[in-house]
């Protein structure tokens, strides 16, 4: 989902950061092909960790933190790369997607439904056709360009971005965001109905940045992380702020939930593990997140008919996904890794 981060926060990737976007990868294909047992739905906590749609609002947080040092550095051509990273995969996959699906319909009458060329523009066009995950490649793009402009052209950078945040739940709480989008079809709704419910997250990881946040908890790290999880247990169980409709990550509870958890994992003492095994391991596992999210959701339609599991909507299927989608990813980077394509799956 993000490609390499931009990390001048640290000399050493964050271990647990990277263990981090793994867990976040698997919830992304558990709120696709996962409907939670008893015992998940009766334990609300245990139910967190394996269907939570915190997934997005963090992953749009960690990314525009680790950007911070190359939007304030204006260098045209580094943020040209940043744009090709998000936008290859953006315009490719619906393509092979559209290509292949369309062979097995016809040819191996293996596919569940025919793409039609209107499908193909609808989904280049928004995001959110049959490859209904690239909303979050949309809204990357669009949240990129808002900062960046804000970047280049005003003083008072932050201020005019706490104002956005400010208005965008406003613009939630009021019940315009909903009620305006909702009368539109799923694909232009979701993609364009979510920009206010997403743009306080990256502002977030971009502000956290820019203001140093993180070194002066540093200093106190267990106090703070003790305090964090206390925040976060409370907003969980008591659902401080109102519940409001929305496209799936509206409201202050998800906000502050996802920017409690991001914030715990970043305050992990990761500098502190020195086994070069381990970090090779965890950096490995943690550089194919983009492949899986690309691939799980059509790997899970295909697969739902052939494979008990995940047409029953288990964990053991999820897992089978996610499985198969890193496999991919995998031998897709190794036969692409020499070219602007490793962008489909890293």
């Amino acid at each position: 989902m993000i490609n390499k981060f931009n990390n001048s926060h640290n000399k050493k990737r964050n271990i647990f950061l990277s263990l981090l976007r793994m867990h976040l990868s698997f919830l992304v294909v558990n709120s696709h092909f996962y409907k939670p047992s008893k015992i998940f739905i009766k334990n609300n906590f245990l139910l967190f960790f394996i269907y939570s749609n915190s997934h997005a609002p963090i992953f749009f947080i960690m990314s525009f933190y680790f950007c911070l040092n190359l939007f304030k550095s204006k260098n045209i051509q580094k943020i040209k790369l940043r744009y090709q990273r998000i936008m290859i995969p953006y315009f490719i996959w619906p393509i092979i997607i559209w290509f292949f699906n369309n062979f097995f319909y016809f040819i191996l009458k293996f596919s569940i439904k025919y793409y039609s060329f209107n499908d193909l523009k609808i989904q280049l066009l928004t995001g959110h056709v049959y490859m209904r995950v690239l909303w979050f490649q949309y809204n990357l793009i669009l949240s990129s360009t808002i900062i960046l402009i804000i970047e280049f052209l005003f003083i008072k950078k932050n201020i005019i971005l706490f104002n956005i945040i400010i208005v965008s739940y406003f613009i939630q709480y009021s019940n315009f965001n909903f009620i305006f989008f909702s009368k539109y079809d799923y694909h232009w709704k979701y993609t364009f109905g979510r920009f206010f419910e997403i743009i306080p997250y990256c502002i977030s990881g971009y502000i956290l940045a820019s203001l140093k946040i993180i070194n002066y908890l540093t200093k106190n790290r267990i106090k703070f992380i003790y305090l964090i999880i206390f925040i976060l247990i409370l907003i969980k169980k008591y659902n401080i702020f109102r519940n409001i409709n929305g496209f799936s990550y509206q409201g202050l509870n998800l906000y502050f939930i996802s920017l409690d958890i991001f914030m715990i994992f970043l305050l992990l003492p990761s500098e502190k593990i020195n086994n070069l095994g381990i970090r090779k391991i965890c950096t490995n596992l943690s550089s194919y997140t983009s492949g899986i999210y690309y691939l799980h959701y059509h790997i899970g339609l295909y697969m739902k008919n052939y494979i008990r599991p995940i047409k029953n909507k288990s964990i053991s299927g999820c897992i089978i996904i996610y499985i198969i989608s890193y496999t991919l990813s995998f031998i897709g980077a190794l036969l692409f890794g020499n070219t602007k394509f490793k962008h489909l799956f890293q």
